[in-house]
């Protein structure tokens, strides 16, 4: 202005320029330092002057991400974590990755190795998750076995990314639930398609939801469980969990399974209901599916976003969005 800019030139002051905390404020060469100074900007910080900036609403595409400024915690193991990180994030998401459960080899590989020995013994193989299929068939290449050895087997699957993982291994699944991804689905479904008589083999955790084993045993059914992972804690992390709560520093975890949140409630280490009611204060709570929602509410807690379908990493991220996006609407 001292050099002869009039006062009403466009301004506009971009903090973390595409970074999810990015944040803009506009004003004019007159009011801008006090816009600035009312909202709180700090540098790092770029400044745009001049008639651009009335460009701003039509080449606004970053600001219009619905997880934009949202600080989001995957409490999926590291290996895991990636697909559900990369899709928030497309999304304008800032994810905190803190992996509440470590995946190890179960504690004896018997049941496996008795079942692998004789598969005829059996006519479906059932699998309701892909660390299942990873664990199972890294026994098998172990054992000197391939593909192969499943030869005469059905196979069948609890939804559509576990399908798609065992094509990783050159098979093909002959049966999952049209709708409902979850052990109970998978039952109905092969009830459904007459095999209630038959013999399973079911390789899981070991540790895990008895309610497809249960179904198809009361049908007729005879079922083999053989562990081949299990589910443990990691050590040594704890008090970095509950620091990140005691900061009210994230808005959003999300939960994948019943275990990512038994474990993540046992890390935050609260001594009574009241202290963890603090710390989850204002701390939206994400559910893969109704298993692992079930597992929230006998907590008492609530499960603010769930997908209504299918249960997938990809309707997961979807019911966030238009979780927040209902939120932002008028």
């Amino acid at each position: 202005m001292r050099y002869g800019r009039p006062p009403e030139t466009p301004v506009a002051v971009v903090r973390w320029a595409s970074t999810p905390e990015h944040r803009t404020v506009t004003g004019t060469l007159a009011t801008i330092v006090q816009v600035v100074a009312k909202e709180g900007i700090k540098p790092p910080a770029l400044i745009i002057v001049g008639e651009v900036v009335a460009l701003r609403e039509r080449m606004n595409w970053f600001e219009k991400k619905p997880l934009l400024g949202k600080r989001i915690m995957v409490t999926r193991t590291r290996g895991q974590a990636s697909d559900l990180v990369m899709r928030l994030e497309e999304l304008g998401a800032d994810c905190v990755e803190f992996a509440t459960i470590a995946l190890e080899p179960p504690d004896s590989w018997e049941a496996l190795d008795l079942a692998l020995a004789d598969t005829s013994r059996f006519d479906w193989l059932l699998f309701t998750s892909i660390n299942a299929i990873h664990f199972f068939f890294q026994r098998l290449f172990a054992r000197q076995g391939d593909a192969r050895s499943l030869a005469g087997l059905k196979i069948a699957v609890v939804g559509s990314a576990t399908a798609a993982e065992l094509q990783h291994y050159g098979l093909k699944a002959d049966l999952l639930p049209a709708e409902e991804f979850t052990g109970e689905g998978l039952a109905e479904t092969l009830l459904a398609a007459g095999a209630g008589g038959s013999r399973f083999l079911l390789p899981r955790a070991m540790k895990a939801n008895e309610s497809l084993p249960e179904i198809l045993r009361q049908a007729g059914g005879e079922v083999t469980v053989a562990p081949v992972y299990q589910n443990v804690r990691p050590k040594g992390r704890e008090e970095a969990l509950r620091q990140a709560f005691v900061n009210h520093s994230i808005d959003m975890v999300t939960f994948t399974s019943s275990s990512t949140f038994t474990n993540f409630l046992y890390m935050l280490n609260a001594k009574d209901e009241g202290e963890r009611e603090q710390l989850l204060a204002g701390v939206k709570l994400a559910s893969i599916g109704p298993v692992t929602g079930k597992t929230i509410h006998k907590k008492g807690l609530a499960v603010d976003v769930q997908p209504l379908e299918s249960y997938s990493i990809p309707t997961l991220v979807e019911a966030i969005a238009e979780f927040y996006q209902a939120k932002q609407e008028p």
